[in-house]
């Protein structure tokens, strides 16, 4: 992209640990497995030297983006990887993956091709969604075919040669109980053209060890919240326990962009002071404080935007901030669902959104959520020249971007909450996660509605008995194509 660029190279290191975090999340919530994965280091060096890390068989998956990241990148896994991931996703028996893990060879990949191309596809699914919440000028991640062997092992097997200047990331991934292994993101110095050039050439061990996701988190309340994959299985981070702090329940963080707002509960712990805790003041009783947010829970920082403005206020009049909080989605929800075919096309899908006036489409199959796509995913997968500003330069091509599936613009997979989640807690998953629509599904993953940031907008303005408001709840526009 002419003209735009992310400020360092460090930037693009930080988003692939976020993305891996969230693939290590998605493979967690789907098939009940504790993973992790830990930054090893990161620095920029000639490709051929992943042939000392990687030594056996390799699946790499190639990337190709668009936008601030142009052209292809590789997602690299070692043979035990290669073999654990499949393994988990066809859900073979622990000791045949082990086996697999320690004798396998290239005529054991035969069987594991399609499973390969599946945590490919959520790999990259994950990798997608991270860079599209968090990276501006980010466009989109489309997977090329997988490769199996080893590296550099065929001539023309991989775009990348071992000669190439790239900034190699390499991490380590555990997946219990199966040993460890080595996975790593490979950015050819091409792929960053558009990111400012910083001196990367060692960076460290990563300082921040992760808490393997699936298990409770120590010391930390983090908001019950599930996501549901494309088979339709339905993930939930675990339950949390409450840090031994008071927070003061009165202190909303307010995002400038206009995303959604957060709670942010402030812990008021001095470090001099040894005698008990104080007595909760009147602003909330002890049973309904909300929980303390841990800044360290799944790796991902929570301290709140230096230029968004902290809003400081009394309860409301009618009920307190306390009880407003408290609100359970299954009051706030719109149940008037839009659905689509995995396999329909972004024009059928911009067609119902035009006609539902609505920014957002659930995608699946016979009630299975598969994914979403929103106005924003939508307007990232067609040509610039179908606006209707640029209709005059509308070419054949343009119109070709209509007949995209849409499941590979889709969000995959879909972070969704339950019935009885809290406004407090719709808003923290908004917050931590990004995005601005959860789908609510009850236990046996059966979609019951979704919450976007208007539907609790509203929700708060109607709280206010000075405020009057009438009508559905507005959702983001539909494209005019």
């Amino acid at each position: 992209m002419a003209g735009t660029t992310i400020d360092t190279t460090g930037r693009i290191i930080e988003l692939s640990d976020v993305a891996f975090q969230a693939f290590c999340e998605g493979i967690s919530g789907m098939f009940g497995a504790d993973v992790r994965c830990d930054r090893q280091q990161a620095g920029v060096e000639a490709a051929g030297g992943l042939l000392g890390r990687f030594k056996k068989l390799t699946v790499v998956h190639p990337v190709v983006a668009d936008g601030i990241l142009n052209g292809t990148f590789h997602l690299v896994f070692d043979q035990a990887g290669l073999f654990v991931l499949s393994g988990v996703v066809i859900m073979l028996p622990e000791g045949r993956i082990l086996e697999q893990v320690k004798r396998g060879s290239m005529d054991n990949t035969e069987s594991l091709q399609d499973a390969a191309k599946e945590v490919g596809n959520l790999l990259v699914g994950s990798w997608d969604a991270v860079f599209r919440e968090q990276c501006p000028g980010h466009k989109h991640f489309v997977k090329k075919a997988s490769v199996i062997g080893k590296l550099w092992e065929k001539p023309g097997q991989m775009e990348l040669s071992a000669d190439d200047q790239a900034l190699i990331v390499l991490y380590e991934m555990t997946v219990e109980p199966y040993p460890r292994f080595a996975c790593a993101a490979v950015f050819p110095k091409s792929v960053l053209a558009n990111v400012d050039d910083t001196d990367v050439e060692h960076v460290g061990e990563a300082p921040k060890q992760q808490e393997p996701v699936g298990k409770p988190q120590q010391s930390t309340a983090v908001p019950q919240t599930s996501e549901a994959g494309g088979d339709g299985k339905i993930e939930s981070p675990g339950a949390a326990q409450t840090a031994d702090v008071q927070p003061d329940p009165l202190v909303c963080v307010i995002a400038a962009d206009g995303a959604a707002p957060a709670v942010a509960a402030q812990a008021q712990v001095s470090a001099e002071s040894s005698g008990p805790p104080a007595e909760p003041g009147p602003a909330g009783p002890p049973d309904n404080t909300p929980p303390v947010v841990d800044p360290d829970a799944h790796g991902v920082s929570q301290e709140p935007d230096p230029v968004a403005p902290v809003l400081r206020q009394s309860p409301a009049p009618n009920g307190g901030l306390i009880e407003l909080l408290q609100t359970p989605a299954a009051q706030i929800m719109e149940r008037d669902l839009v659905w689509a075919g995995p396999d329909d096309t972004v024009q059928s899908v911009v067609a119902k959104m035009q006609q539902h006036n609505t920014g957002y489409v659930l995608i699946g199959q016979n009630g299975t959520l598969e994914g979403l796509v929103s106005n924003s995913s939508i307007l990232g997968a067609v040509s610039l020249y179908l606006r209707p500003v640029f209709a005059k330069w509308r070419r054949p091509e343009d119109d070709a971007t209509l007949g995209v599936k849409v499941k590979w613009i889709m969000s995959r997979p879909v972070r969704t909450i339950r019935p009885d989640t809290t406004l407090e807690g719709m808003i923290e998953s908004m917050r931590r996660y990004g995005g601005r629509c959860l789908p609510v599904v009850d236990d046996k993953g059966t979609v019951q509605g979704i919450v976007t940031t208007f539907d609790i907008l509203l929700h708060v303005l109607q709280a206010d008995r000075n405020v009057s408001w009438k009508g559905k709840a507005p959702q983001a526009p539909a494209m005019l194509l």
